[in-house]
């Protein structure tokens, strides 16, 4: 009797809490279920953070970092989510990709940075990973994957260790978040907007995933986890082009093709 009782106590406290988070009613996460606080994301983030800097290489030269961050910062300047600080570092490494991790915590690779041309694509991939941790899909990813009744119990606390794994899964066994491919499609629509908000030449989201295509075309094994992973880029590229159709018209835009190519000669 007293487990039956403590199983109706534990249901019906995933379930005040399942009621209290509910959806977000307005902002871009208007109809997203997330019972996971922006605080708990946060952390989380920070103990992947501490993973990925023991595991991986980072690139420790302070001037290209801070050029990266002042990239990013004009992004984040303009994005949906301001509430959380953006930590954006590179990996040396010559993979063609870049990833962001729940919280705010962005990665580039060298080997991206070695293909792109100017600052208005560098802003594209940085704009593009900004949207995932706005829409957080991290969080979002998690729930879909494992059910609300799951992640409300192990947020109540019955099995901290439990919801590590859990959060960890959600991880491919590359480092890579495991988006859905509507959440790819989401972050270039929001990343494509943040670039012309702050100013960039939006044209470099769609030049961006042009290079991807032609990677693809070329050296495939480049990109091998990367296309496990996300949509044709053909169509990610169409859906750019009519996200860029659809902005208020404007004359120019930063590339700032002279201030990436002083850094770009700094990546090893």
């Amino acid at each position: 009797m007293r487990m039956l009782e403590m199983r109706w106590i534990r249901a019906a406290a995933a379930a005040t809490l399942l009621a209290a988070a509910g959806c977000a009613a307005t902002g871009i996460n208007k109809g997203q279920f997330n019972i996971i606080s922006s605080d708990e994301e946060v952390s989380t983030g920070a103990e992947f953070a501490s993973q990925v800097d023991s595991q991986f290489t980072i690139h420790d030269d302070p001037v290209l970092t801070a050029y990266v961050q002042s990239v990013g910062d004009r992004v984040t300047a303009v994005c949906d989510r301001r509430d959380i600080e953006y930590r954006f570092a590179v990996i040396r490494e010559d993979q063609v990709n870049a990833f962001a991790l729940p919280g705010g915590y962005i990665y580039l690779y060298t080997g991206l940075m070695k293909t792109i041309d100017d600052e208005a694509q560098l802003a594209a991939v940085i704009a593009h990973e900004v949207g995932h941790v706005t829409a957080r899909h991290a969080t979002e990813r998690l729930t879909a994957m494992y059910g609300y009744q799951v992640v409300a119990s192990l947020i109540l606390g019955s099995d901290p260790n439990r919801f590590a794994s859990l959060v960890a899964g959600i991880f491919s066994t590359t480092g890579f978040l495991a988006y859905s491919r509507s959440n790819e499609f989401e972050a270039d629509r929001l990343g494509t907007t943040y670039a012309y908000q702050a100013g960039y030449d939006p044209a470099g989201m769609s030049e961006l995933l042009g290079k991807f295509l032609d990677t693809e075309q070329r050296q495939p094994s480049k990109l091998e986890s990367w296309l496990s992973t996300h949509p044709p880029t053909a169509d990610r590229i169409s859906g750019v082009q009519s996200v860029i159709a659809s902005l208020p018209a404007r004359a120019g835009g930063t590339r700032n093709a002279a201030a990436f190519a002083k850094m770009k000669a700094r990546l090893p």
